[in-house]
């Protein structure tokens, strides 16, 4: 058995993750997790969680934060450099441009599904361009449900991420390529 460490910002993040890493993976794992509330949370507290996650027999390690209104190099290198010290070798940082919600957005057929609409969600080109993905979420699924479902990011996202493709995803959100790469080699 794998053990994947997960740092996140939220519990909801973590479930997103490992739907989503579900989907590649041919080998077995389970999530350790270490969950904080924001880029500067996860920033301070990195290395002592992956300390611990590391204890909990934890070989590989994904750190994931949001981009928000950061720069992406910027963000990466404080992110990367806050893991330094971090005695599991095998790592990644991925920061989903936007919010992980741009993730869900890139495959309109996964929310469907998710919420049986009878109307259908419009195909979203170029999801990493929404400036609030959590937002459009609400908006097109309170338009589409015809105000039947309220769109909750800490409940639903997890239910979106098991119905989402990866080529989809890989195809429309070019921060979810390093995920998908970590996990195919890793958990592969």
């Amino acid at each position: 058995m794998i053990y994947l460490g997960v740092i996140a910002e939220a519990d909801s993040d973590v479930a997103v993750v490992d739907a989503l890493a579900r989907k590649i993976a041919k080998a077995r794992f389970a999530i350790r997790k270490a969950v904080g509330r924001g880029s500067g949370r996860l920033q301070k507290h990195a290395l002592a969680w992956a300390r611990e996650l590391h204890r909990q027999h934890c070989s590989r390690l994904m750190l994931v934060c949001d981009l928000d209104e950061h720069s992406v190099a910027d963000l990466s290198a404080r992110l990367t450099k806050a893991l330094e010290g971090c005695l599991i070798e095998r790592r990644v940082v991925v920061i989903p441009v936007r919010e992980i919600e741009a993730w869900l957005l890139a495959d309109h057929e996964a929310v469907t599904a998710a919420y049986k609409l009878r109307r259908p969600v419009q195909k979203q080109a170029n999801p990493e361009s929404v400036r609030d993905p959590k937002a459009r979420l609400r908006a097109v699924l309170a338009e589409r449900s015809e105000g039947r479902v309220e769109y909750m990011n800490t409940v639903d996202n997890v239910k979106i991420a098991r119905h989402a493709r990866v080529d989809r995803l890989l195809a429309r959100c070019a921060s979810f390529k390093g995920f998908e790469a970590f996990v195919r080699t890793e958990l592969g």
